[in-house]
């Protein structure tokens, strides 16, 4: 298994500057694997608590065996906003890890987000 720090030496060199957090959990106990400065107050905040549990209730795992054996297990889910990028990566139904970003990390999917969104809504 990867050391904590490795694993954020590992996401710094993908996602450079614009890694926010990195969060792990396990039930209902979490705790920082990384926070950036900027970030720190978020810390223990209504919105992470508000945030950790959308994800805990959200897991999205398929229930068909069929749309599993099509698509495959689930490895991640990208929640796409117009200030942050959260990206969950579930272990099993209780423990996961939840890497927060700056969207410019996800510049192309940002981009593609914003142009479909323009054209089926005219925004």
């Amino acid at each position: 298994m990867t050391t904590p720090d490795a694993l954020v030496a590992h996401l710094r060199s993908h996602a450079g500057d614009a890694l926010q957090a990195v969060i792990i959990y396990d039930g209902d106990d979490h705790r920082d694997l990384y926070r950036r400065d900027d970030v720190a107050e978020l810390h223990g905040s209504d919105l992470e608590a508000e945030l950790l549990a959308d994800i805990r209730t959200d897991q999205g795992r398929r229930e068909s065996p069929a749309a599993t054996a099509r698509e495959g297990e689930l490895t991640a889910t990208v929640r796409l906003f117009k200030k942050r990028v959260i990206v969950h990566l579930p272990r099993d139904d209780a423990s996961g890890t939840v890497v927060l970003l700056d969207t410019v990390a996800a510049g192309r999917l940002a981009t593609f987000v914003e142009d479909i969104r323009g054209d089926i809504y005219d925004e």
